[in-house]
């Protein structure tokens, strides 16, 4: 076929006005004498986000005469095509777009480029792409649908709080981070859980803020009831007296029902509390009532308030909550049937009454729920034999008779050495010797990290092999195939999913550390990581892409909203209830 062959050449430069990336076309067409304005037309389809902020160029190369070649029109787009905005009239040098607007997220940036050949006019059109925000905005996501109430949450003042960490390698995804430094406290502890666009974070003695991707912070007006007199006044151990958990459920426009798993002292003893009170955003700011409801108190009462408290909470449907508590470090307690301690927990909302489930748990620190209704919990072992459990109702994990670890003098676990077996008890599903420390757990919803669907994420508190880093645990059903560490460089506390799929990091130095696609560096186009970044650019309907429901939810927490099959038969479980 004879015609015209022309090659049209789409390049992103950077505010220094380099080259980032360039995609080179070339295309045949017919050569039509006084051929239409819309006779050749290029779609270009395979570019990587763009982002406001950004500069791009776009130029025709003389492959054949052009008589004239100067009438570039830019413009945005809906996503359909529709209501397009003209950015720059024809004229000189406008190649180049010096800097997509704001006001382009969520556009699609077009270009047109007009020119002659021996009388005949033709168009080249390309649709670059859909805009994305800024990296110094975090380069998220379109917004996600927020539950009611959030649309009117005041935006903070808070900015340059926020610090850009850069660059994270994965197997899969690149990662970019932005922390958010909270003011904290002397101690270890604390927890985030996802709200509206950002996430709610409590101190370990109790105190709160609302973090937000774009590094903006505020303080909540509120406070956990702890009596930190008591332990001040007292010297008592600050790592040990500590919030091990909260959760959400909303129950309105603007109010949610804040759960809190803590220490308080009562008496001469140290008692391991659930309590709730009301969040409120009234007047765009949020704030949590005084008044605090004790809804249940674990058995026994403590000497003291020991670390390996667990306390991490799932929800389980509208009127219950499960809480798998820790030992104490106290061996007697896990296979006592009168002591709420080194179980799980099954806490009625409106009467504070609870029934164990499930038994022998040490250190229970991430625990979550997948879309099979599977509950997953990381549980610390001793020097060696930190376990990954799916708890299952009626079922006894072991602790302290068995373990893969040993004790911290090196003896072994029980009278003699049986280190490796577990008869008569729940097997971890795996396990990691020497120890991690494992931390907190979610099931990844896919959203943000489509290449991550239903993997889970555990946190890393600290230590070789595997120190400060988050671990990416594959798994077909109850089967894990493989185990990958994403190194961070901090201790993980807490991990929350957002309300936009991004991932929100709690270390134990206070800052929030906020994980989302780093789709902004076009010198690496290996394929996997265009998988993310395409993936990412797109807004998801509302409740689709994820297992369990969106924080603030009516059914529960992030990720956890999804009632499991299983818990609806705890009850028939053949274990006591302590009084």
């Amino acid at each position: 076929m004879s015609g015209l062959r022309y090659e049209v050449r789409a390049a992103s430069v950077n505010a220094d006005g380099q080259s980032e990336w360039s995609s080179t076309v070339l295309i045949t067409a017919p050569e039509l004498p006084l051929a239409p304005a819309d006779a050749i037309t290029l779609q270009i389809q395979t570019l990587p986000p763009l982002l406001t902020g950004e500069g791009v160029e776009v130029h025709i190369h003389r492959a054949w005469p052009i008589a004239r070649r100067s009438l570039y029109v830019w413009s945005l787009c809906d996503p359909d095509g529709s209501d397009c905005e003209a950015l720059f009239h024809p004229g000189r040098r406008s190649y180049r777009l010096e800097s997509i607007p704001d006001r382009g997220r969520g556009k699609i940036l077009s270009v047109q480029v007009d020119y002659d050949k021996d009388g005949a006019s033709y168009t080249a059109q390309s649709a670059l792409g859909l805009v994305n925000p800024r990296w110094s905005e975090f380069g998220r996501p379109l917004p996600a649908t927020l539950p009611p109430g959030c649309e009117a949450m005041t935006r903070s003042s808070g900015e340059g709080r926020g610090r850009m960490d850069g660059k994270i390698f994965s197997h899969l995804h690149l990662l970019g981070t932005l922390s958010v430094q909270v003011e904290w406290d002397e101690a270890r502890g604390g927890a985030t859980e996802a709200l509206c666009d950002g996430a709610l974070v409590v101190t370990p003695w109790g105190r709160m803020a609302f973090a937000r991707p774009d590094g903006s912070l505020e303080p909540v007006e509120g406070q956990v009831p702890m009596n930190l007199e008591r332990r001040r006044s007292q010297n008592l151990d600050s790592e040990a007296f500590r919030v091990a958990d909260i959760l959400l459920k909303q129950r309105s426009e603007g109010v949610w029902e804040l759960f809190a798993t803590h220490h308080y002292f009562t008496g001469d003893c140290a008692r391991f509390r659930l309590s709730s009170t009301t969040l409120l955003l009234e007047d765009g700011r949020l704030s949590a009532s005084p008044s605090w409801r004790t809804l249940f108190d674990a058995e026994p009462c403590l000497q003291e308030a020991a670390d390996a408290a667990g306390g991490r909470m799932l929800t389980d449907g509208p009127d219950h909550l499960l809480i798998v508590t820790g030992s104490h470090h106290l061996l007697e307690l896990p296979q006592d049937p009168e002591s709420h301690l080194g179980k799980l927990v099954r806490v009625a909302i409106e009467t504070g009454d609870a029934e164990i489930l499930a038994l022998g748990l040490r250190n229970p620190q991430g625990f979550a729920r997948d879309a099979d209704g599977v509950l997953w919990a990381t549980d610390h072992g001793p020097l060696g034999g930190d376990e990954l459990n799916a708890i299952e109702p009626g079922r006894d994990y072991g602790w302290p008779s068995v373990s893969y670890g040993v004790r911290y003098n090196r003896e072994p676990i029980g009278d003699e050495w049986t280190t490796g077996e577990h008869p008569e008890f729940a097997l971890p599903v795996f396990s990691w010797v020497p120890s991690v420390p494992v931390s907190a757990l979610i099931v990844n919803d896919e959203r943000w990290f489509p290449l991550w669907k239903n993997d889970l994420l555990i946190g890393v508190l600290g230590g070789e092999p595997y120190g400060q880093s988050l671990l990416r645990v594959r798994r077909v059903g109850d089967k894990v195939q493989y185990v990958e560490r994403i190194a961070l460089g901090y201790r993980v506390r807490d991990l929350t999913q957002l309300a936009d799929g991004g991932v929100a990091a709690l270390d134990d130095d206070g800052r929030v550390h906020f994980l989302a696609m780093y789709c902004n560096d076009y010198l690496i186009r290996l394929p996997v990581y265009d998988v993310g970044c395409r993936r990412a650019s797109g807004a998801h309907p509302p409740d689709e892409g994820g297992a369990g429901g969106t924080a603030g939810s009516e059914d529960g927490a992030a990720g956890n909203g999804a009632d499991s099959a299983s818990v609806g038969r705890l009850r028939a479980n053949g274990l006591r209830r302590p009084p």
